[in-house]
């Protein structure tokens, strides 16, 4: 069973916003090996409006991952990372997110602060395997 954590704009963004944020996010998540969750993901298409995506947390990584992560070099990508890239896109483009998980509501990001409830829930689930 997987589990995810959503985060969606909370207003409606243009297309070309959509391309500004979507770059901003690569550039953001570049540099992180991400063995603990993925990279911001967003969807391909707009949901009424809205940019939507989801990134799921690593439990159990994989003995070999771990190992190339590793030698890799580079710092984990950790949920905590992904809300703060988050909070960095809301601050620089002026797009505030809702959070979500499998299991319901987790808070916010407004003008790129972190909801504390939603940063302390993520946290608990983001424990070192």
């Amino acid at each position: 069973m997987g589990f995810t954590i959503y985060y969606t704009s909370a207003r409606t963004v243009t297309l070309q916003e959509t391309e500004v944020i979507r770059t901003a996010a690569t550039k953001a998540c570049a540099g992180r090996s991400w063995l603990s969750c993925e990279p911001l993901n967003f969807f391909p298409n707009l949901y009424d409006g809205k940019l939507l995506g989801g990134s799921k947390p690593n439990f159990q990584p994989h003995p070999e991952d771990k190992r190339a992560a590793e030698i890799s070099g580079l710092p984990d990508g950790r949920p905590g990372d992904l809300l703060e890239i988050l909070a960095g896109i809301s601050s620089e483009h002026k797009v505030d997110w809702e959070l979500m998980h499998d299991y319901g509501p987790v808070g916010s990001i407004r003008e790129g602060i972190i909801d504390p409830q939603a940063l302390a829930q993520i946290e608990a689930i983001a424990k070192p395997w």
